[in-house]
Protein backbone atom coordinates (compact mmCIF):
# COMPACT_ATOMS: atom_id res chain seq x y z
CA UNK A 1 0.00 0.00 0.00
CA UNK A 2 1.42 3.49 -0.82
CA UNK A 3 1.92 6.19 1.56
CA UNK A 4 -0.75 9.18 0.77
CA UNK A 5 1.86 11.37 1.43
CA UNK A 6 4.21 10.33 -0.91
CA UNK A 7 2.00 10.40 -3.81
CA UNK A 8 0.97 13.53 -3.19
CA UNK A 9 4.02 15.21 -2.68
CA UNK A 10 4.89 13.19 -6.32
CA UNK A 11 1.44 15.26 -7.72
CA UNK A 12 2.92 18.25 -6.39
CA UNK A 13 6.29 18.08 -7.89
CA UNK A 14 4.94 17.54 -10.59
CA UNK A 15 2.97 20.41 -10.82
CA UNK A 16 5.53 22.61 -9.31
CA UNK A 17 7.54 21.26 -12.76
CA UNK A 18 5.06 22.27 -14.96
CA UNK A 19 6.43 25.10 -17.38
CA UNK A 20 9.12 25.72 -15.69
CA UNK A 21 11.29 23.73 -18.28
CA UNK A 22 13.48 26.32 -19.70
CA UNK A 23 14.22 27.34 -16.34
CA UNK A 24 15.66 23.60 -15.71
CA UNK A 25 17.31 23.57 -18.73
CA UNK A 26 19.04 26.92 -17.71
CA UNK A 27 20.29 25.72 -14.64
CA UNK A 28 21.33 22.39 -15.96
CA UNK A 29 23.13 24.73 -18.62
CA UNK A 30 24.68 26.55 -16.17
CA UNK A 31 25.88 24.00 -14.00
CA UNK A 32 27.20 21.79 -16.91
CA UNK A 33 29.33 25.44 -17.76
CA UNK A 34 30.59 26.04 -13.98
CA UNK A 35 32.06 22.27 -14.30
CA UNK A 36 33.46 22.83 -17.28
CA UNK A 37 35.01 25.92 -16.54
CA UNK A 38 36.04 24.47 -12.91
CA UNK A 39 38.05 21.46 -14.99
CA UNK A 40 39.94 23.83 -17.21
CA UNK A 41 40.87 26.50 -14.07
CA UNK A 42 42.42 23.36 -12.18
CA UNK A 43 44.27 22.45 -15.83
CA UNK A 44 45.45 26.02 -16.07
CA UNK A 45 46.53 26.13 -12.71
CA UNK A 46 48.85 22.82 -12.65
CA UNK A 47 50.04 23.99 -16.21
CA UNK A 48 51.31 27.39 -14.66
CA UNK A 49 53.04 25.31 -11.71
CA UNK A 50 54.35 23.61 -14.49
CA UNK A 51 55.91 26.70 -15.72
CA UNK A 52 57.46 26.69 -12.58
CA UNK A 53 59.00 23.83 -11.78
CA UNK A 54 59.83 22.64 -15.22
CA UNK A 55 63.10 25.33 -14.73
CA UNK A 56 64.29 23.29 -12.01
CA UNK A 57 64.50 20.05 -13.16
CA UNK A 58 66.03 21.60 -16.28
CA UNK A 59 69.01 22.18 -14.13
CA UNK A 60 68.83 19.17 -12.17
CA UNK A 61 69.17 16.58 -15.13
CA UNK A 62 71.75 15.07 -15.79
CA UNK A 63 71.57 14.43 -19.55
CA UNK A 64 71.12 16.71 -22.43
CA UNK A 65 68.69 14.25 -23.68
CA UNK A 66 66.15 15.05 -20.67
CA UNK A 67 67.31 19.13 -21.11
CA UNK A 68 65.75 19.29 -24.09
CA UNK A 69 62.52 17.01 -23.47
CA UNK A 70 62.42 19.25 -20.68
CA UNK A 71 62.84 22.58 -22.77
CA UNK A 72 60.36 20.89 -25.04
CA UNK A 73 57.88 20.04 -22.68
CA UNK A 74 57.73 23.98 -21.83
CA UNK A 75 57.57 25.11 -24.52
CA UNK A 76 54.37 22.93 -25.01
CA UNK A 77 53.28 24.39 -21.45
CA UNK A 78 53.46 27.60 -22.35
CA UNK A 79 51.59 27.48 -25.31
CA UNK A 80 48.72 25.18 -23.41
CA UNK A 81 48.45 28.35 -21.07
CA UNK A 82 48.08 30.86 -23.64
CA UNK A 83 45.25 29.28 -25.24
CA UNK A 84 43.65 28.26 -21.84
CA UNK A 85 44.16 32.42 -21.01
CA UNK A 86 42.69 33.07 -24.42
CA UNK A 87 39.46 30.68 -23.71
CA UNK A 88 39.30 32.49 -20.66
CA UNK A 89 39.15 36.22 -21.70
CA UNK A 90 36.86 34.65 -24.50
CA UNK A 91 33.85 33.43 -21.94
CA UNK A 92 34.50 36.30 -19.97
CA UNK A 93 36.39 34.85 -16.89
CA UNK A 94 39.11 37.13 -17.17
CA UNK A 95 40.07 37.34 -13.43
CA UNK A 96 41.54 33.84 -13.74
CA UNK A 97 44.74 34.84 -14.19
CA UNK A 98 44.61 37.13 -11.15
CA UNK A 99 43.83 34.37 -8.61
CA UNK A 100 46.43 31.86 -9.61
CA UNK A 101 49.25 34.59 -9.39
CA UNK A 102 47.35 35.16 -5.51
CA UNK A 103 47.12 32.07 -4.91
CA UNK A 104 50.91 31.13 -5.53
CA UNK A 105 52.29 34.58 -3.95
CA UNK A 106 53.71 35.93 -7.67
CA UNK A 107 52.25 39.23 -7.11
CA UNK A 108 55.41 41.82 -7.48
CA UNK A 109 55.01 44.78 -4.52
Amino acid sequence: MKSTSATTDKKAALKEGKGNSKKIILEIKEDCRNVFVEELKEIYFSEKALTISIPIMIKKAATEELVDALKVHLQFTQEHIQRLELFFTSIGEENIMKKYEAMYGLIEP
